[in-house]
C-alpha cells in the first residue's frame, strides 16, 4: 500500500506461506511533493469554471508549462495567464486563466444611438482558440430598420461592435432575402441569416461557411436551397424571400470493431460537443466461478473462473450522441462454459465429480463444490472399545474420482494383529472400526488357539468368527514322577507354541499377498 511521506524498498511481495503476515520496510522519503492547480477565473477574480489539480508529485525545481492548458468557456475570452510556466521552489504552485466577457454587436440608429428595445447578441466563442471570437457574426434583424451591414468581423473580442442601421420604408426597391438552415430530422430552425438589397440585384451571399461549420457538428448536407437556385435575386413581390439549406444527422458505428474512445468528442472539431458512450454500453463480460470449500465454507483452493464477453454494434448520432438502436442484441463469444472436473484434495471427499459448464448469460454464474473430511480406521479391542493412543489413519483417496475413497490398510499396533488387513469404505465419511487381539507368547499360553478368519471390513463394527471347540490336550505317558509330568506338559505347550506362531506368520504373509 501507499503511505504519504514513506516509499517501500519493494514494490510488491509473493507471499510462501498465505497463513503468514508478510513485513515489508518503508524508508521516509526525503523530498517534499508539492501541489499545481490551474484556476479559471473572470478579472474580479471570481471562479468561472472548477479548478483543476494538474499534479500532486512535484518537487523543489521541478519545471512546469501548463499554458496550453485554457479552455474554452462559454460567454467569456482568455484575456491573460499568469504562473502558466515556472519552476518549483519549497512550496505548492497555482497557475491563473483570466477571463473577460464576450463583446456584443451593438444596433445604432444613423446618429450613433443605440436603438432601444433591440437585440445586442454576444459574440460566439471560437471552439477552437479560448481567446478569440468568430468571424462573420450575422447581425439581428430589426423591424423597420435595414443594416449598412449584414455580418461583423470583431478585431476585438471584448469590444463592442456598433452596427448603424437606417430607417426603411416599405418601398418596392428594398426587398429582404432569408436563408434558413433547417434539420430535417427534428424539422426545426438550425441557424438562419437575412440579407437585403435591391430588386433585382444579385443576392450577395454563400453558404459554405456556414456548412462547413456544421458538418464539423457531425451535420450532413442533403440540399443546398439556396445555391441550387443559381443565380438568385431579390424580388420584386414585396414578400421575403426564403431560401431552406437541409441538414441531416451524420452516424456512425461504435462497437469490438469500430472501438472509439469513451468520453471522447464525436466530432474533433467540436470538442464541447457530444461524446462517445461508454464502453460498457457495447462490450461486458460475465463469469462462471466454481468455489471449493469444506463443510464450513473455508476456501480450499482457488477458485475456477472462466469468462464470456458479450459485443454488440451500436449507431450513433453524431449530432446529438444518441445510441439510434439501445435493443440491439448481445452476442457472446462462447455458447456454453467448459465443464469443470472437480479436483481431488487429499483427505477430503467431495460433494460432486464435475460441474457441467452452463450456457453463457448475460450474468455472473457461481456454483460452489463442498469437500468434507474422509473417515478413518479405528482400532478397538474385542469389546469394542476404542484403543487408546493409536493411529486412526483416513482412508485413501480415489486419484481419479473426488467423490470416492479407495482399499486402505490398517495400521500395524506392536503387540497386537486385526481381524482384517485393509478395508475398503462404501461411505467415505463415516469412521471404521476394527476389532484388534492382542498376541500371546508361548510362555503367556501353554496352547496356542486356532486363528480366527480374516474378514474384510466395510464401514461398521467387524463380526468376529465364533471361536473353535477346544481340542483335549493330549496325555503323556505315565511316569510316576510329577517332575516328568510337568517338564512334558512344558514341552507340549511349547511345541504347540510354536506351531501357533508358524500358523501365524503364513496367515499373516496370506492376508498381505491378499
Amino acid at each position: 500500500p501507499e503511505i504519504p511521506g514513506y516509499r517501500p524498498e519493494v514494490p510488491s511481495v509473493t507471499p510462501t506461506d498465505p497463513g503468514k503476515d508478510t513485513p515489508v520496510k518503508y524508508v521516509p522519503i526525503e523530498n517534499a511533493k508539492y501541489t499545481l492547480t490551474e484556476r479559471f477565473v473572470d478579472e474580479e477574480g471570481n471562479e468561472i469554471s472548477p479548478s483543476v489539480v494538474k499534479g500532486t508529485d512535484y518537487e523543489e525545481g521541478s519545471e512546469y508549462d501548463v499554458t496550453g492548458d485554457a479552455k474554452v468557456i462559454d460567454g467569456y475570452y482568455l484575456k491573460e495567464t499568469s504562473n502558466t510556466t515556472g519552476k518549483f521552489g519549497k512550496g505548492d504552485m497555482t497557475a491563473t486563466f483570466t477571463y473577460a466577457k464576450l463583446g456584443k454587436i451593438i444596433p445604432v440608429d444613423p446618429e450613433g444611438n443605440p436603438i432601444p428595445d433591440a437585440p445586442t447578441p454576444q459574440y460566439p466563442n471560437d471552439p477552437t482558440d479560448p481567446g478569440k471570437t468568430t468571424p462573420d457574426q450575422p447581425v439581428p434583424e430589426i423591424p423597420g430598420y435595414r443594416p449598412e451591414v449584414p455580418s461583423v468581423t470583431p478585431t476585438d473580442p471584448g469590444e463592442d461592435t456598433p452596427v448603424k442601421y437606417i430607417p426603411v420604408t416599405p418601398e418596392k426597391h428594398v426587398q429582404t432575402a432569408k436563408i434558413v438552415y433547417v434539420d430535417t430530422k427534428t424539422g426545426t430552425t438550425i441557424e438562419s441569416d437575412s440579407v437585403t438589397g435591391n430588386v433585382g440585384d444579385k443576392i450577395d451571399y454563400s453558404t459554405t461557411s456556414r456548412i462547413t461549420e456544421l458538418t464539423k457538428k457531425g451535420y450532413i448536407l442533403i440540399e443546398d436551397g439556396f445555391t441550387n437556385a443559381g443565380t438568385p435575386v431579390y424580388n420584386d413581390n414585396g414578400e421575403e424571400q426564403v431560401f431552406v439549406v437541409k441538414l441531416g444527422h451524420g452516424t456512425e458505428p461504435v462497437g469490438p470493431n469500430n472501438p472509439h474512445e469513451p468520453g471522447t468528442p464525436i466530432n474533433p472539431d467540436d470538442p464541447n460537443g457530444p461524446k462517445w458512450p461508454a464502453k460498457d454500453d457495447y462490450t461486458k463480460q460475465y463469469t462462471s466461478t466454481v468455489h471449493f470449500v469444506d463443510s464450513n465454507g473455508n476456501k480450499l483452493r482457488d477458485d475456477d473462473i472462466q469468462t464470456s464477453t458479450w459485443t454488440r454494434t451500436l449507431i450513433v448520432d453524431k449530432v446529438t450522441g444518441e445510441v439510434l438502436n439501445p435493443s440491439e442484441p448481445w452476442k457472446s463469444d462462447i455458447d456454453d462454459y467448459a465443464t469443470v472436473k472437480v479436483p481431488v484434495i487429499e483427505g477430503y471427499y467431495a460433494d460432486r465429480a464435475t460441474v457441467p459448464g452452463e450456457t453463457a448469460q448475460q450474468r455472473d454464474l457461481e456454483t460452489t463444490v463442498t469437500y468434507n473430511k474422509i473417515g478413518k480406521i479405528v482400532p478397538v479391542d474385542p469389546n469394542g472399545n476404542p484403543i487408546p493412543n493409536v493411529p486412526t489413519p483416513q482412508y485413501r483417496n480415489d486419484p481419479n474420482d473426488p467423490t470416492k475413497v479407495i482399499v486402505t490398510d490398517t495400521p500395524d499396533i506392536p503387540g497386537m494383529i486385526p481381524e482384517t488387513r485393509s478395508v475398503t469404505p462404501g461411505k467415505p465419511g463415516v469412521d471404521t472400526p476394527v476389532v484388534y487381539h492382542k498376541v500371546e507368547t508361548p510362555e503367556q499360553k501353554p496352547e496356542q488357539p486356532a486363528q480366527p478368519e480374516v474378514t474384510p471390513v466395510v464401514n461398521g463394527p467387524v463380526q468376529t468368527p465364533a471361536p473353535k471347540a477346544e481340542t483335549p490336550a493330549t496325555e503323556l505317558p505315565q511316569t510316576g514322577d510329577k517332575q516328568g509330568n510337568a517338564l512334558a506338559a512344558i514341552g507340549a505347550s511349547i511345541v504347540a507354541g510354536m506351531l501357533g506362531l508358524i500358523g501365524f506368520t503364513k496367515k499373516k504373509k496370506d492376508e498381505k499377498d491378499f
